[in-house]
């Protein structure tokens, strides 16, 4: 059957040589769209490092200095600082709520961070700083890169000398090292002449799925009284502080931030500070999500992707109709000396196959040649055989299934030629 439809495309160059330009054209633009979607996929199925199920965040806010009943404290007073630790007390407290963590710009799914340089060596690398409670593993369910609980994680923060001791991200660990297993060797922090012992590493961290710049981290004790007192925090900078906390799975409800608000709202006020918002985790995800600039371009990616494949298909179909109906002669004859309808539809449907395969060979090396010019990009995953031949086998299912759809009705249609019409175009 195969060498039967060679002989056919061989018969028909001229007129097959078009088609073929076009199919080669056709594949190395998709080939590369294929590798766009595919890195995307790879991208947003990396585990982000947190669990958002049934965690809430408390948007802390300050009454406005111009109100009645805005409080003013002496010079050097810990009460704001206390007003503060009160509230936090007070979600703890709500027989709801499992755990609350404090972190000071260390929240997933945002674009405020603060970022550190560390050393290894003449290593240098660029990472998140995240200053945290102990409780903020157990409310982000985030586990050690070794398999140890939350708990044992915030057990170990708790325990660590804010001058000498770090704990770090499994990005860290590898990338400065080569291996997760760390625990116990030092690195170098931009600003410091005393190296860190690294205590404990996580598992990956991202700031949210389409993260590539975050991705190290290294997590520090959260000092509410360090921050306050010797950092010299003012009411207004306490309000960066990020509050947020888990509650019990079996309380859980669609509207569960709006009622916790509601209920709580009183109780929440205290000094000059108020919980002006409470936000369920998984609706600041999508809402990152939506508005984030990769988000914006994978949509306009995916409307021009659509747009190519509808003009590539109205594009094919035209071509194999035509070829179809000019061959109409050739498939009376056929019919008239006894193929089946069957075949004749598996004959123009092969041949756009083959000439599909015959097709991705220099297609193939033209998208090798790019390749080798650094065309695509590696920071998802190493432009490695692997993922040249997956790329390469999803172009070739996806312009598969357009010929097949482009040859089927045509084919279908010759092929129901009835045995005297098919001698009359002989």
């Amino acid at each position: 059957m195969i060498k039967h439809i060679l002989k056919l495309i061989k018969s028909q160059f001229r007129s097959n040589t078009w088609v073929l330009a076009e199919l080669v054209v056709v594949f190395v633009v998709l080939w590369f769209i294929a590798d766009y979607f595919l890195m995307q996929g790879v991208l947003m199925n990396r585990p982000v490092g947190f669990k958002l199920d049934n965690v809430y965040q408390a948007v802390v806010s300050l009454r406005s200095s111009d109100a009645p009943s805005f409080v003013r404290y002496e010079e050097g007073s810990e009460e704001p600082l206390h007003n503060f630790e009160r509230i936090v007390d007070r979600i703890r407290q709500h027989p709801d709520v499992e755990v609350v963590g404090v972190s000071y710009y260390s929240l997933p799914y945002t674009r405020s961070n603060i970022t550190d340089g560390v050393w290894k060596d003449s290593t240098h690398l660029n990472t998140r700083s995240m200053k945290v409670t102990p409780d903020y593993f157990r409310v982000f369910r985030i586990n050690s890169a070794t398999g140890d609980s939350p708990e044992k994680l915030g057990e170990t923060l708790a325990g660590l000398s804010g001058e000498t001791d770090r704990m770090v991200s499994a990005g860290v660990a590898e990338t400065l090292f080569g291996r997760a297993d760390v625990v116990g060797s030092e690195l170098r922090i931009s600003g410091d002449s005393v190296p860190k012992r690294i205590v404990a590493v996580t598992g990956p961290v991202r700031n949210d799925e389409y993260d590539l710049r975050h991705v190290n981290v290294v997590f520090s004790l959260l000092d509410l009284d360090y921050m306050f007192k010797d950092r010299e925090m003012d009411e207004e900078e306490m309000t960066q502080m990020q509050v947020t906390f888990r509650i019990r799975p079996d309380v859980a409800s669609p509207d569960y931030a709006g009622k916790f608000l509601k209920e709580m709202k009183r109780q929440l006020m205290v000094g000059n500070f108020w919980v002006s918002d409470v936000r369920e985790y998984r609706k600041v995800r999508a809402d990152f999500l939506a508005n984030s600039m990769e988000e914006s371009g994978r949509k306009l990616f995916s409307a021009l992707g659509v747009f190519f494949l509808v003009n590539v298909f109205l594009a094919v179909i035209g071509t194999f109709w035509f070829r179809v109906n000019r061959r109409r002669s050739e498939l009376g004859l056929r019919m008239a000396v006894g193929s089946t309808r069957p075949g004749i539809q598996g004959l123009m449907i092969g041949e756009g196959l083959l000439l599909l395969t015959l097709a991705a060979v220099p297609a193939l090396l033209v998208c090798v040649n790019l390749v080798w010019m650094d065309v695509l990009s590696a920071k998802v995953m190493p432009v490695g055989l692997m993922r040249f031949g997956v790329v390469t086998l999803l172009t070739w299912l996806v312009m598969a299934a357009i010929i097949f759809l482009a040859t089927w009705y045509p084919s279908r249609k010759a092929s129901r030629l009835a045995p005297a019409e098919a001698l009359h175009y002989e």
